[in-house]
């Protein structure tokens, strides 16, 4: 086993956890030690992200992972069904007794015609995979076992795939994707998978009339919306000037109406002078190279940002393992710059042998031994911010003003660097 200073790469199992929790109504069951789900809950406070499900564990002990006695999961879950009486009961293994076989698909259906409630059965254990892989089977399976068929769509509205607790900023970040979409398209959000909804907005998700994919952890949620509902979508997250406009104008194309030109020409109007006067300010730096460490979608589009601000991308470093879907949509010049699966052990050795004007990156790897002249947060883990004002996005128009922003006082407060 690795050492760590921080974090080690979460597992399916707490990405399940997670893409779960943020959901109100959802009623999650944890076969497993009462310690193991008290840390997966307690990491949403580091995402600051509401809890808005109930979960709750059975506890376990020595008798049953000696006999794989599975008695406890049996009587919570009458006891959840016949106190509460939800419609959906998510029932899942703790990495202890995934690790001892026990059989959570089997239980489920001889449970069944006993109680009310729908029994979903869970099988990330924590064994499959990174975090990302319990995000993309988690929302696949809502697709799958909660969205119900709809007779009637309801005009010019469309739900958001991948706003899920784990992104930093993710508050702001969706409100900015609203924003745009009313701005430029008059259309309204329906359901978001899944921070924040209900288990109820999740049943009418078939009721959109499209879908926007925030994440490559949500492109199998949409191929199976597409499959079952017969629902289009987009993939990809809005950074940057250009980056916003190009996204904007693909959805034209994807939506089949065209975007309010007067609203794009405005943005680019006040975005273009600011652009100009960031590129003024670091015209005399002699290293401009900027290293990004964090989520997938997230790094890609900042990357993009980073070059309209006239710095050079250095490396882009991902913690995680690279989802298939989402690579066939890489762009080629990414490809030379990026660096995949970094232990943390791998990451401080690189920081510390890569002198670089900025690192962007989550807290833990900023804490690190690096060469970089300035620090920014886009990432998580994160130990120190708050955030609960919604209207301070990376994405989109007012995105990129915000980051420009933040650059502007990171280089001001060290006029060295």
């Amino acid at each position: 086993m690795a050492f760590y200073k921080f974090f080690p790469t979460p597992s399916d199992r707490m990405g399940t956890i997670w893409t779960l929790s943020t959901i109100k109504d959802a009623y999650i069951i944890e076969f497993g030690p009462a310690g193991t789900t008290h840390f997966a809950i307690e990491g949403m406070m580091q995402f600051n992200a509401d809890h808005n499900a109930n979960v709750y564990t059975t506890h376990i002990n020595e008798t049953d992972i000696s006999f794989g006695k599975q008695d406890r999961l049996e009587n919570a879950i009458l006891e959840i069904d016949g106190q509460y009486g939800p419609k959906y009961i998510f029932v899942m293994a703790s990495s202890i007794s995934a690790i001892i076989g026990t059989d959570i698909e089997s239980v489920c259906y001889e449970l069944q015609p006993k109680v009310k409630a729908k029994l979903i059965p869970i099988t990330t254990g924590g064994y499959h995979g990174d975090h990302t892989l319990g995000i993309e089977a988690t929302m696949d399976m809502l697709c799958k076992e909660v969205v119900q068929e709809t007779v009637q769509k309801k005009p010019n509205t469309y739900n958001i795939v991948g706003n899920n607790g784990d992104v930093f900023n993710f508050l702001s970040d969706v409100e900015e994707i609203k924003n745009l979409m009313k701005s430029a398209f008059n259309f309204d959000v329906n359901t978001t998978f899944t921070a924040y909804t209900s288990m109820e907005e999740i049943e009418k998700a078939g009721e959109a009339q499209f879908n926007l994919v925030l994440r490559g952890e949500g492109l199998k949620a949409a191929d199976t919306l597409k499959k079952n509902h017969g629902m289009g979508y987009h993939y990809g997250r809005p950074y940057g000037l250009e980056g916003t406009t190009f996204w904007l104008k693909s959805l034209e194309k994807a939506l089949g109406i065209p975007a309010d030109e007067q609203y794009i020409a405005k943005k680019t109007a006040e975005i273009r002078k600011h652009l100009m006067n960031y590129r003024f300010m670091t015209r005399g730096l002699n290293k401009k190279n900027v290293l990004l460490v964090g989520d997938y979608d997230v790094v890609v589009g900042l990357a993009a940002l980073v070059e309209e601000l006239g710095l050079t991308v250095e490396a882009i470093i991902l913690k995680h393992k690279m989802n298939r879907k989402a690579k066939k949509h890489l762009p080629e010049k990414w490809e030379r710059v990026m660096k995949l699966d970094y232990s943390e052990r791998e990451m401080e050795a690189y920081l510390s042998e890569t002198p670089s004007y900025l690192l962007l990156a989550d807290e833990a790897t900023l804490k690190l031994e690096n060469k970089s002249k300035l620090h920014f947060q886009i990432a998580n883990p994160n130990f120190s911010k708050h955030s609960i004002y919604p209207y301070t996005p990376f994405v989109g128009y007012h995105g990129a003003l915000y980051f420009m922003q933040c650059l502007y006082e990171l280089q001001k407060g060290n006029p060295e660097a």
